[in-house]
């Protein structure tokens, strides 16, 4: 009895089909679309294995320590082994992604370094100060930054170096400084660069007097800057609007009381070139032109400005001055179902300073618009627009010449919205088909 019991137990083992599924019937048994899935357990247990030593590689990686490279290419490789249902069971695989954001922006830090490295060349007096500075930073890394650098890199970077420069040489480069010589704020710059070098080296001493030189070229400098950035200022100041040809000799005679090296320290020179030479219309009228009176009721910059009504026309007032803001559009809108657009300050071409009248009548289908500057016609780079809106389908528009005459207009339509498009003022006609 023992033994069959033996043999009864080796059957169930030598069988698993006994142990993980159920009897099937005569029928069941030959239709293979619903035979179970049979589990094997060694399957099971290489595939935990797999997906275990992915997940401990991935919990190995650490972003600061020098290991972080090879740790992160063996997860990855590792993790790439797997099979994709397997794939599905590395419950850590965000952390393996992040780390490869990670490695990203340590190769990104890295060429910024190299890129700092190699801004100076290494002939360059400024060479042994742009390796300091380089160092500095890369001594800010942690360990797993520092591999991503370029072995040849680090080697500098952490290797003893000596500055391009002497004693003798930063000596007589401070005596040599000529105040008239076209380089001489480079000169200077250089003397200095090579002096903070030496003394970054070591503690030097340089004869009596010669620091002084140096210090006195500094001040120099510095005057130099000053007087340069009030021309600077003055051209800028610069108006045709406002300024008159007394103004431009004022800064003429100022930018000639330049020494050579200052002005060359003047970036806008050929601004005043071109005032000098007339492509501006200047005012006559002195200085009293720089003060135009202007509305205390004109439209604002970048809002929506109501337009007075009388009658069936509507009226607006825009301020055109320096002190106004020119970049901003103004919307000007009346009770008849009309909107005028009036572009930015910095698109007109009119020169004169003061307030622009707008002026918009409405007579049945026909729409004069006038828009004019110290009673003179006005002129815009960009499009000032007329939005009229419940419109027929059928309608379009004709510009109405001086001479009554029907001429293409420029517009587009939008629904039952008509947008008029005009440089300038200009009567305009609604036609229906």
């Amino acid at each position: 009895m023992t033994n069959k019991k033996r043999l009864a137990l080796l059957a169930l083992v030598a069988v698993p089909s006994l142990i993980y599924t159920t009897p099937a019937t005569t029928a069941a048994a030959t239709d293979f679309s619903n035979k179970p899935n049979v589990a094997y357990i060694y399957n099971v247990a290489n595939y935990n294995s797999n997906v275990a030593n992915v997940i401990q590689l991935i919990s190995n990686i650490n972003n600061t320590t020098a290991s972080f490279q090879t740790s992160l290419e063996s997860a990855l490789k590792a993790y790439n082994a797997l099979n994709e249902n397997e794939k599905q069971y590395v419950t850590n695989y965000s952390t393996l992604s992040a780390h490869q954001q990670t490695r990203i922006a340590y190769r990104r830090l890295a060429a910024q370094i190299e890129e700092k490295l190699a801004s100076v060349e290494s002939t360059s007096v400024n060479y042994y100060q742009n390796v300091l500075e380089t160092r500095d930073w890369y001594n800010t890394l942690n360990a797993a930054q520092k591999t991503y650098v370029s072995a040849q890199t680090q080697k500098i970077l952490t290797s003893s170096i000596l500055p391009n420069t002497s004693t003798d040489k930063v000596v007589n480069k401070i005596k040599l400084l000529n105040s008239s010589r076209t380089n001489f704020h480079k000169d200077v710059a250089d003397a200095r660069a090579e002096l903070n070098a030496l003394r970054k080296y070591s503690n030097i001493s340089l004869p009596s007097g010669i620091e002084q030189l140096l210090l006195d070229a500094e001040q120099l400098v510095v005057k130099d800057k000053t007087v340069a950035k009030e021309v600077e200022n003055a051209i800028k100041a610069l108006s045709p609007k406002t300024s008159t040809a007394q103004d431009v000799q004022a800064v003429k005679t100022a930018f000639e009381a330049l020494t050579p090296v200052q002005q060359q320290l003047v970036p806008n020179v050929w601004t005043l070139v071109d005032y000098v030479n007339g492509k501006y219309s200047l005012s006559k009228n002195g200085n009293g032109t720089k003060t135009p009176t202007l509305s205390d009721t004109a439209a604002e910059p970048g809002k929506t400005t109501e337009m007075t009504k009388s009658k069936n026309t509507y009226k607006a007032k825009i301020n055109v001055a320096d002190s106004e803001i020119d970049t901003e559009r103004y919307v000007l809108t009346t009770k008849a179902n009309m909107t005028v657009i009036i572009p930015p300050l910095e698109t007109l071409l009119n020169e004169d300073s003061g307030v622009m009248d707008i002026q918009v009548t409405r007579n049945l289908n026909r729409i004069n618009f006038q828009a004019t500057l110290n009673k003179k016609p006005v002129k815009y780079e960009a499009d000032m627009e007329i939005i009229i809106e419940n419109i027929p389908s059928n309608s379009y528009i004709v510009r109405i010449d001086e001479f009554g005459e029907r001429m293409p207009a420029d517009y587009t339509i939008d629904g039952n919205r008509i947008y008029i498009q005009t440089t300038t003022s200009g009567t305009f006609q609604i036609v229906r088909n």
